[in-house]
């Protein structure tokens, strides 16, 4: 009887002493790191985002660099072109909706800038815009034979429209691009060629994260049916025909 009174106390002594340290290891200060992070993080994409056609306060300038990797038609050149075309952008935000908007991306030897307004239009988490750019190519190439230089001038009108999350957004953009005049020089002899045509167009879909702070990433899938692209200028004209290029964006917002 003596042993089984003792067991039943270190028993008891025992479920006790594991109560007292689960209520100890419970209990934890109100105001820790974490609950302050989870509580007070009040990032909205939408302060952040440069994709996103939205009106936002006037005065602001933002930027964009990103690496587009251009899926160029076998058709277009004998050897596959590769190379990744680097970006970079930026808007300047006025009122009423509007910024000016700006991009020169480049391979080295092909070059493409553009520059124009858009107009911005915002209902609760979708967002709708409109713009008008002009777009200057410029291309220069004296190896494997060459000698040759390319300037191209475009118009580029475009829709968007988008819809934001509270750290993501989504973004859907059409573009037209009509060629208004090429200059093609060779061993110091210039064609021109100053008819107007269109080129073609593109659907644009992109995706904007949170990556750290207000810091974005983003993805984007383009894809164009076009006559040409600056990046194989050095095959142009090929043809009358217009021809599926897809391109893949990955970008960085700051």
């Amino acid at each position: 009887m003596k042993d089984i009174s003792l067991r039943w106390i270190f028993r008891v002594f025992l479920l006790l002493l594991l109560f007292f340290t689960a209520q100890i290891n419970y209990a934890q200060p109100a105001t820790t790191t974490a609950q302050k992070d989870t509580l007070h993080d009040d990032f909205d994409i939408r302060n952040s985002s440069f994709l996103l056609l939205q009106p936002l306060p006037k005065g602001k300038y933002y930027q964009n660099v990103s690496i587009q990797y251009v899926v160029v038609p076998k058709d277009w050149t004998t050897s596959i072109i590769s190379a990744p075309m680097l970006s970079y952008a930026g808007k300047y935000t006025l009122p009423y909706g509007f910024n000016l908007q700006a991009s020169l991306a480049t391979l080295f030897i092909s070059y493409r800038l553009n520059l124009g307004p858009f107009w911005n239009y915002t209902v609760d988490h979708y967002h709708f815009g409109a713009g008008y750019q002009v777009a200057f190519n410029y291309g220069f190439l004296n190896q494997f034979g060459f000698k040759t230089n390319l300037t191209i001038w475009e118009q580029q009108p475009s829709i968007a429209a988008g819809y934001s999350f509270k750290k993501a957004a989504i973004t859907v953009r059409g573009d037209l691009y009509w060629t208004n005049s090429i200059y093609q020089t060779q061993g110091g002899h210039t064609v021109p060629y100053t008819t107007s045509f269109i080129n073609g167009y593109s659907i644009t879909t992109a995706l904007e994260q949170r990556l750290w702070k207000n810091r974005l990433m983003s993805f984007a899938v383009k894809l164009g049916y076009l006559r040409y692209h600056i990046i194989a200028w050095p095959a142009f004209p090929v043809n009358q025909y217009r021809y599926w290029v897809p391109e893949f964006h990955l970008g960085l917002s700051f």
